[in-house]
């Protein structure tokens, strides 16, 4: 078998253009496996763990979906490391595949925070004096901020840029996006002042 093996990779490395083939195959067969095996192992487990010892069946509360969201970073990784193994790749190809599994990491990542503060919303929301002092608000004002710097960060990644030259730009372009969206932007604002002032309550 050992010796088969070693004629196999010989003649593999005669022929660069099948080595690479090969290769490629078997570096999308390593990210399909690890996707497999967090997703159904992983994840099966955690669920198990978290139905009989914390939450119970209550999956507004759980974590589950913040974690199934961070484990689609794993075959991005294994893509992102794997691609400079493989022989005789173009550096440009490569530099593509490196720059999109980057913007998505960034994106799965941006999105699995977002999962994160509505389960600590469903969480506030059991206070009995939620009803009082909702959070909601400073929730979606977060999630902007976390989807605003996701998305330089992943434009930055597909065109191989710093943010730092993205940010430089956008100056002009919050002052449009300020005129464009006023009403909006007011209307946030003035939500987030009447639930942090205690100003209106359920039955005036």
């Amino acid at each position: 078998m050992t010796q088969d093996m070693a004629v196999a990779i010989g003649w593999l490395e005669q022929h660069p253009p099948a080595y690479t083939v090969v290769v490629v195959i078997g570096l999308g067969l390593v990210a399909w496996l690890a996707n497999w095996m967090t997703k159904h192992i992983l994840l099966r487990g955690l669920r198990r763990l978290l139905n009989a010892v914390v939450v119970g069946n209550d999956f507004e509360l759980t974590p589950l979906r913040v974690v199934s969201r961070l484990s689609n970073v794993v075959p991005a990784l294994v893509l992102m490391l794997g691609i400079r193994a493989v022989p005789a790749l173009p550096a440009a190809l490569v530099a593509v595949v490196e720059n999109v599994s980057s913007a998505f990491i960034v994106l799965t990542v941006a999105l699995a925070l977002a999962e994160a503060l509505n389960l600590l919303n469903a969480l506030y929301r059991r206070r009995p004096d939620a009803h009082l002092r909702p959070i909601k608000g400073y929730i979606e004002v977060l999630k902007i901020a976390i989807y605003l710097v996701a998305a330089i960060l992943v434009v930055a990644s597909l065109i191989d840029r710093s943010p730092l030259i993205l940010l430089s730009g956008l100056g002009a372009m919050a002052a449009v996006l300020m005129l464009i969206f006023q009403d909006t932007l007011l209307s946030l604002v003035a939500s987030v002042q009447l639930s942090s002032n205690d100003m209106v309550r359920v039955g005036d």
